[in-house]
């Protein structure tokens, strides 16, 4: 039997999807592209935004239309399972704790009787579930699920549940599946991988992890997908400066104005970014910052963008991920007055991403005539040459055509060009 797995959302998300796969392709189901006519078609959602709201429904619509059976799970299944199962045609909704009981779900389409299955209940207490993914050369392993903060325009705590860790011994057995399996590096993702270990008695840490993981695998590459400013202490970045994770982080810093990290209840303010970010340049000059910013919060004034534009002009940043507000049901700033127009946050988002051009050009320019280590991923579509993604989270096309994907190696950086970043394998 044929499967499709189409994914919305966050690295967590796809991560998951990939488990679901790995679970198919373990269990003689044939796992396909949505376009090889599948029997079965499952949409793993998302509800960050309104934008990924409208997606998830278009392409259950989609699949409906195709003919095939259709399970809709993930965080918009988790939390608007009622307009889900009003789609005409859907098979069955399952929340994000259903993902891995998803054979048990299959054997339940042959019984449909004409009226979508609904199984949605709490998200898990407890993380027991081994997630990784991998993805061309690089894996990823979900070691975290949950959130225990309540920023003001997050459903995720809803749709995820209280913050829970893999735990460790798991963690070092995902591990050692995907090193045995030949995976050069792993990123290691969750919904708030900062909170790791905070759960078990007793506490633990995220730093204490990847040193378990260096311990135990010191050939790995291990990258950190997101954490929080907060979280980045004197352990982390000494784990940069000592090679044992990446020298690349992304640091969700939301606004660089005081009045709208209050209004967000995100628990830091500006000077605190600027002495976290400063402190780790300090420590690694050629780290790679990446961070996301929200546009439009309600009351953001033209002060308050002003004042993100000031910050993030001002701070070594690599990279942006800009999204407008995106109003969501049953939060607390889905209350606020002064909502911003769309014309007004379409007109914001725009000079960040101008922003974003010129520090992303930046960044790649001071890296050329460096060494880099990277890990080959796959042949670029336009030349005879491989794609590589480079420690510091630099994509970068060999000119060789005698590496192959899977290969780790040292490169030096020869030039920039629109494509991105050109380097020859060092003998």
């Amino acid at each position: 039997m044929k499967v499709a797995i189409q994914t919305l959302g966050c690295k967590v998300n796809q991560t998951e999807s990939a488990s679901i796969e790995g679970i198919l392709i373990s269990n003689n189901y044939e796992v396909v592209n949505y376009t090889d006519n599948p029997d079965i078609i499952v949409i793993n959602t998302c509800t960050v935004t309104a934008k990924s709201d409208y997606q998830s429904r278009q392409l259950i619509r989609k699949a409906v239309r195709s003919g095939a059976r259709v399970i809709a799970t993930g965080c918009y299944a988790q939390l608007k399972a009622d307009e889900v199962s009003s789609i005409e045609g859907i098979d069955i909704i399952i929340g994000n704790s259903g993902k891995t009981d998803i054979l048990n779900y299959l054997a339940k389409l042959k019984n449909k009787d004409g009226k979508p299955v609904t199984d949605v209940g709490p998200p898990d207490a407890s993380l027991t579930n081994q997630f990784y993914h991998s993805n061309r050369s690089r894996a990823f392993l979900k070691i975290q699920d949950g959130c225990n903060f309540s920023c003001s325009y997050c459903t995720v705590p809803l749709a995820r549940g209280k913050s829970r860790s893999l735990a460790r011994k798991d963690v070092i057995n995902s591990a050692r599946r995907l090193v045995n399996d030949g995976y050069k590096e792993v990123v290691l993702t969750g919904i708030h991988i900062g909170g790791y270990g905070l759960d078990f008695t007793p506490q633990s840490s995220l730093a204490d992890i990847v040193k378990r993981l260096v311990d135990n695998f010191p050939q790995l590459r291990i990258r950190l997908s997101s954490i929080e400013p907060l979280e980045i202490g004197h352990e982390i970045i000494s784990l940069i400066v000592d090679g044992s994770i990446c020298p690349h982080l992304h640091i969700p810093i939301q606004s660089g104005s005081n009045n709208i990290l209050r209004s967000m209840n995100r628990r830091y303010d500006t000077k605190l970014i600027e002495q976290v970010i400063n402190n780790i340049i300090t420590h690694y000059p050629n780290v790679a910052l990446g961070t996301d910013i929200i546009v439009g919060f309600p009351g953001e004034s033209d002060k308050d963008f002003n004042d993100t534009v000031n910050l993030i002009n001002k701070l070594p940043l690599t990279y942006l991920h800009v999204f407008p507000y995106s109003m969501r049901p049953n939060t607390e700033a889905s209350q606020l007055n002064n909502q911003v127009n769309s014309r007004v946050k379409k007109s914001r988002i725009k000079l960040i991403n101008e922003i974003n051009k010129m520090k992303k050009k930046t960044y790649m320019a001071r890296n050329i005539g460096r060494n880099l280590d990277v890990i080959v991923e796959d042949k670029d579509l336009t030349s005879r040459y491989y794609r590589a993604i480079s420690d510091n989270y630099l994509r970068v096309i060999l000119m060789s055509d005698a590496v192959a994907a899977g290969d780790r190696l040292k490169v030096r950086v020869t030039s920039l060009t629109e494509n991105g970043m050109i380097a020859e394998p060092l003998n």
